[in-house]
């Protein structure tokens, strides 16, 4: 099987991996558009970047966050807690996300 081949039941397996409920006409899609994803990786493989520097970013900024205004109100644990409906080992319990199988 060519790299560039995404089949079916791979569409199939990343979709339960993710936790995702695809129709038969979603994995057909997704199937085609995958593998047009995948032959443009193939052409991108056979770029010579022997001489192409690395870019981890490109604006030249480092580190810029929103300055917090000094007097922010911020809750204690105690007062967050304090109308939840259950709290275990100081935490919220909330129901599952995922389900475990």
């Amino acid at each position: 099987m060519s790299t560039a081949t995404i089949s079916k039941e791979q569409v199939k397996k990343i979709a339960q991996l993710s936790n995702l409920a695809l129709t038969e006409q979603e994995v057909e899609k997704f199937s085609e558009i995958l593998s047009d994803t995948m032959k443009v990786v193939d052409v991108l493989k056979e770029l010579d970047t022997e001489n192409i520097s690395e870019t981890y970013q490109i604006t030249g900024l480092t580190n810029v966050f929103q300055k917090s205004p000094d007097n922010t109100a911020t809750l204690t644990q105690k007062e967050a807690l304090q109308n939840a409906k259950e709290v275990i080992r100081g935490l919220f319990v909330t129901k599952a996300v995922f389900d475990r199988k």
